[in-house]
């Protein structure tokens, strides 16, 4: 389907989102052992990546990685895909992620 399509030839597909997503995917979680796995950071892996290659305008922005571990605790990885794409795509303000306005009015 769609989303094994999106996590087929990362390295194919160069992306700047990338580089963050492997930096946070350790600092995610890090004393929790259930995402301290190799199995769950290549969860997270794909749906971080996967999201970064459908929607390269957000791409990947920090703390989406600790939204895509939340997900996975409860969710395979494509319906984990799906929830993440939900929430930034439909319940989120459009410019949530891309100019920061929705977080910076979070954090007043």
């Amino acid at each position: 389907g769609y989303f094994d399509s999106l996590k087929q030839n990362f390295a194919d597909y160069p992306n700047p989102s990338f580089n963050q997503i492997e930096l946070d995917l350790k600092r995610t979680f890090p004393n929790l052992k259930s995402h301290a796995t190799p199995e769950r950071e290549g969860e997270m892996r794909h749906v971080l990546y996967a999201y970064a290659k459908r929607n390269p305008t957000i791409g990947y922005c920090q703390g989406m990685n600790f939204i895509a571990a939340m997900l996975l605790q409860e969710l395979e990885e494509e319906e984990a895909f799906w929830v993440l794409c939900q929430l930034i795509e439909s319940l989120l303000p459009l410019d949530y992620y891309t100019i920061m306005t929705g977080i910076i009015i979070d954090q007043r």
